[in-house]
Protein backbone atom coordinates (compact mmCIF):
# COMPACT_ATOMS: atom_id res chain seq x y z
CA UNK A 1 0.00 0.00 0.00
CA UNK A 2 2.40 2.57 0.70
CA UNK A 3 4.19 1.66 -2.34
CA UNK A 4 0.60 2.74 -4.06
CA UNK A 5 0.63 5.93 -2.03
CA UNK A 6 4.24 6.55 -3.59
CA UNK A 7 2.78 6.31 -7.46
CA UNK A 8 4.81 3.01 -7.46
CA UNK A 9 3.41 0.44 -9.79
CA UNK A 10 3.90 -3.40 -10.72
CA UNK A 11 6.06 -3.34 -14.15
CA UNK A 12 9.26 -2.18 -15.57
CA UNK A 13 12.80 -2.88 -14.47
CA UNK A 14 13.14 -4.77 -11.00
CA UNK A 15 9.68 -6.00 -11.14
CA UNK A 16 8.25 -2.16 -9.70
CA UNK A 17 9.06 1.04 -11.01
CA UNK A 18 7.83 4.77 -10.90
CA UNK A 19 4.62 5.55 -13.12
CA UNK A 20 6.62 8.03 -14.62
CA UNK A 21 9.53 6.77 -15.40
CA UNK A 22 7.43 3.49 -16.81
CA UNK A 23 5.61 6.72 -18.87
CA UNK A 24 8.50 8.34 -20.12
CA UNK A 25 10.20 5.02 -20.97
CA UNK A 26 7.38 4.14 -23.02
CA UNK A 27 7.36 8.02 -24.78
CA UNK A 28 10.80 7.24 -25.11
CA UNK A 29 10.03 3.83 -27.22
CA UNK A 30 7.21 5.84 -28.89
CA UNK A 31 9.52 8.17 -30.63
CA UNK A 32 12.13 5.83 -30.86
CA UNK A 33 10.17 4.67 -33.35
CA UNK A 34 8.29 7.00 -35.19
CA UNK A 35 11.89 7.96 -35.70
CA UNK A 36 12.28 4.46 -37.43
CA UNK A 37 14.73 2.71 -35.23
CA UNK A 38 14.20 -1.36 -34.82
CA UNK A 39 13.40 -2.75 -31.55
CA UNK A 40 16.56 -4.06 -31.17
CA UNK A 41 18.34 -0.43 -31.84
CA UNK A 42 15.81 0.86 -29.13
CA UNK A 43 16.28 -1.76 -26.69
CA UNK A 44 19.81 -0.61 -27.00
CA UNK A 45 19.40 2.85 -26.81
CA UNK A 46 17.13 2.58 -23.51
CA UNK A 47 19.10 -0.29 -21.82
CA UNK A 48 15.80 -2.80 -22.14
CA UNK A 49 15.29 -5.96 -23.74
CA UNK A 50 14.01 -6.01 -27.08
CA UNK A 51 10.59 -8.18 -26.04
CA UNK A 52 10.15 -5.34 -23.46
CA UNK A 53 10.47 -2.91 -25.94
CA UNK A 54 7.73 -5.24 -28.22
CA UNK A 55 5.44 -5.42 -25.43
CA UNK A 56 5.46 -1.51 -25.02
CA UNK A 57 4.69 -0.68 -28.12
CA UNK A 58 2.30 -2.98 -28.40
CA UNK A 59 0.25 -1.76 -25.37
CA UNK A 60 0.86 1.67 -27.31
CA UNK A 61 -0.77 0.62 -30.50
CA UNK A 62 -4.01 -1.12 -28.49
CA UNK A 63 -4.39 2.30 -26.23
CA UNK A 64 -3.90 4.09 -29.83
CA UNK A 65 -7.06 2.36 -31.56
CA UNK A 66 -9.06 2.06 -28.56
CA UNK A 67 -9.00 5.96 -28.30
CA UNK A 68 -9.58 6.00 -31.81
CA UNK A 69 -12.09 3.64 -31.70
CA UNK A 70 -13.84 5.65 -29.07
CA UNK A 71 -13.62 9.39 -30.70
CA UNK A 72 -14.91 8.00 -33.81
CA UNK A 73 -18.30 6.19 -32.42
CA UNK A 74 -17.99 9.79 -30.14
CA UNK A 75 -18.43 11.74 -33.55
CA UNK A 76 -20.60 9.48 -35.16
CA UNK A 77 -22.83 9.91 -32.28
CA UNK A 78 -22.85 13.74 -32.39
CA UNK A 79 -23.39 14.05 -35.99
CA UNK A 80 -26.63 11.91 -35.63
CA UNK A 81 -27.91 13.97 -33.01
CA UNK A 82 -27.22 17.07 -35.15
CA UNK A 83 -28.66 15.10 -38.70
CA UNK A 84 -31.89 14.50 -36.40
CA UNK A 85 -32.18 17.71 -35.39
CA UNK A 86 -31.68 19.27 -38.64
CA UNK A 87 -34.41 16.32 -39.53
CA UNK A 88 -37.06 17.44 -37.42
CA UNK A 89 -36.78 20.90 -38.05
CA UNK A 90 -37.50 20.60 -41.34
CA UNK A 91 -40.29 18.67 -40.92
CA UNK A 92 -41.75 21.13 -38.65
CA UNK A 93 -40.82 23.89 -41.05
CA UNK A 94 -42.94 21.74 -44.03
CA UNK A 95 -45.60 21.55 -42.12
CA UNK A 96 -45.70 25.11 -40.97
CA UNK A 97 -45.66 25.83 -44.15
CA UNK A 98 -49.29 23.59 -45.17
CA UNK A 99 -51.10 26.29 -42.95
CA UNK A 100 -53.83 28.17 -44.50
CA UNK A 101 -52.57 31.59 -45.18
CA UNK A 102 -54.60 34.66 -45.05
CA UNK A 103 -55.14 37.66 -47.37
CA UNK A 104 -56.71 40.73 -47.28
CA UNK A 105 -58.11 42.00 -51.22
CA UNK A 106 -59.84 44.50 -52.41
CA UNK A 107 -62.56 44.34 -55.25
CA UNK A 108 -64.98 47.43 -56.83
CA UNK A 109 -68.61 46.45 -56.76
CA UNK A 110 -70.94 48.79 -59.22
CA UNK A 111 -74.60 49.55 -58.26
CA UNK A 112 -77.34 51.28 -58.94
CA UNK A 113 -76.79 54.64 -61.62
CA UNK A 114 -73.51 53.71 -62.20
CA UNK A 115 -72.49 54.22 -58.59
CA UNK A 116 -69.25 52.14 -57.10
CA UNK A 117 -67.85 50.91 -53.89
CA UNK A 118 -65.37 49.53 -52.46
CA UNK A 119 -64.94 46.05 -50.70
CA UNK A 120 -62.76 44.50 -48.96
CA UNK A 121 -62.84 40.95 -48.47
CA UNK A 122 -60.19 38.32 -46.60
CA UNK A 123 -59.43 34.85 -48.36
CA UNK A 124 -57.85 31.85 -47.14
CA UNK A 125 -55.95 30.22 -49.26
CA UNK A 126 -54.82 26.21 -48.84
CA UNK A 127 -51.05 25.59 -48.84
CA UNK A 128 -49.72 22.47 -50.02
CA UNK A 129 -46.53 23.05 -48.13
CA UNK A 130 -43.04 24.00 -49.58
CA UNK A 131 -41.08 20.81 -51.24
CA UNK A 132 -37.41 22.37 -50.37
CA UNK A 133 -38.06 21.53 -46.63
CA UNK A 134 -39.14 18.23 -47.53
CA UNK A 135 -36.04 17.82 -50.00
CA UNK A 136 -33.75 19.43 -46.92
CA UNK A 137 -35.51 16.11 -44.62
CA UNK A 138 -34.34 13.89 -47.29
CA UNK A 139 -30.75 14.58 -47.33
CA UNK A 140 -30.84 14.81 -44.09
CA UNK A 141 -32.12 10.99 -44.12
CA UNK A 142 -29.55 10.19 -46.50
CA UNK A 143 -26.75 11.34 -44.72
CA UNK A 144 -27.83 9.11 -41.64
CA UNK A 145 -27.84 6.33 -43.73
CA UNK A 146 -24.11 6.76 -45.14
CA UNK A 147 -22.86 7.38 -41.38
CA UNK A 148 -24.42 4.42 -40.31
CA UNK A 149 -22.97 2.18 -43.23
CA UNK A 150 -27.05 1.08 -43.99
CA UNK A 151 -26.45 2.64 -48.26
CA UNK A 152 -23.40 -0.13 -48.42
CA UNK A 153 -24.67 -3.27 -49.78
CA UNK A 154 -22.22 -6.54 -48.94
CA UNK A 155 -20.51 -7.44 -51.90
CA UNK A 156 -19.70 -10.53 -52.54
CA UNK A 157 -16.67 -11.34 -54.94
CA UNK A 158 -16.12 -14.86 -56.26
CA UNK A 159 -12.85 -15.20 -57.69
CA UNK A 160 -11.76 -18.68 -59.69
CA UNK A 161 -8.59 -19.66 -58.71
CA UNK A 162 -7.43 -19.42 -62.45
CA UNK A 163 -8.30 -15.79 -62.50
CA UNK A 164 -4.54 -14.75 -61.25
CA UNK A 165 -2.58 -17.11 -62.69
CA UNK A 166 0.15 -16.30 -65.65
CA UNK A 167 -0.42 -17.54 -68.90
CA UNK A 168 2.81 -20.33 -68.52
CA UNK A 169 1.17 -21.28 -65.07
CA UNK A 170 -2.45 -21.91 -67.13
CA UNK A 171 -0.92 -23.74 -69.69
CA UNK A 172 1.09 -26.30 -66.97
CA UNK A 173 -2.08 -26.43 -65.03
CA UNK A 174 -4.34 -27.80 -68.67
CA UNK A 175 -1.17 -30.04 -69.39
CA UNK A 176 -1.55 -31.74 -65.50
CA UNK A 177 -5.27 -31.97 -65.95
CA UNK A 178 -4.89 -33.81 -69.68
CA UNK A 179 -2.71 -36.32 -67.98
CA UNK A 180 -4.63 -37.26 -65.06
CA UNK A 181 -7.80 -37.63 -67.74
CA UNK A 182 -6.09 -40.00 -69.61
CA UNK A 183 -4.38 -41.94 -66.70
CA UNK A 184 -8.34 -41.97 -65.68
CA UNK A 185 -8.97 -43.51 -69.06
CA UNK A 186 -6.83 -45.64 -69.00
CA UNK A 187 -6.90 -47.34 -65.85
CA UNK A 188 -10.57 -47.55 -66.01
CA UNK A 189 -11.74 -51.13 -67.10
CA UNK A 190 -12.97 -52.28 -69.79
CA UNK A 191 -16.79 -52.20 -70.61
CA UNK A 192 -18.43 -55.90 -71.22
CA UNK A 193 -19.18 -56.22 -74.33
CA UNK A 194 -22.67 -56.30 -75.63
CA UNK A 195 -24.35 -59.79 -75.64
CA UNK A 196 -24.91 -61.05 -79.01
CA UNK A 197 -28.33 -62.98 -79.12
CA UNK A 198 -28.42 -66.05 -80.79
CA UNK A 199 -30.19 -66.69 -83.71
CA UNK A 200 -33.74 -68.43 -83.39
CA UNK A 201 -34.05 -71.98 -83.74
CA UNK A 202 -36.12 -72.85 -86.95
CA UNK A 203 -37.32 -75.90 -87.30
CA UNK A 204 -36.34 -78.55 -90.16
CA UNK A 205 -38.50 -78.18 -93.22
CA UNK A 206 -39.64 -81.57 -94.69
CA UNK A 207 -40.11 -82.40 -97.72
CA UNK A 208 -43.85 -82.49 -97.76
CA UNK A 209 -43.78 -79.05 -97.00
CA UNK A 210 -42.07 -78.29 -99.61
CA UNK A 211 -44.32 -80.43 -101.53
CA UNK A 212 -47.04 -78.12 -100.19
CA UNK A 213 -45.52 -74.45 -101.39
Amino acid sequence: MADRRRGRAHGGQGGAEPRARIRLRALQVLDLAVAGRSQHQIAASLGITQPAVSKILRRLEERLLADVAYKVERQRAQQTLRLHYIYSESMEAWRASKQEAVRRRQRQTTGGEGSSATVAEIVAEHQHGDPRFLEVARKALGDLRGLWGLDAPDVVQTLSPYATMSDAALEAELAQQQRLLAHTELAAPPADPAPVEAPAATSPRSEDDDDRR
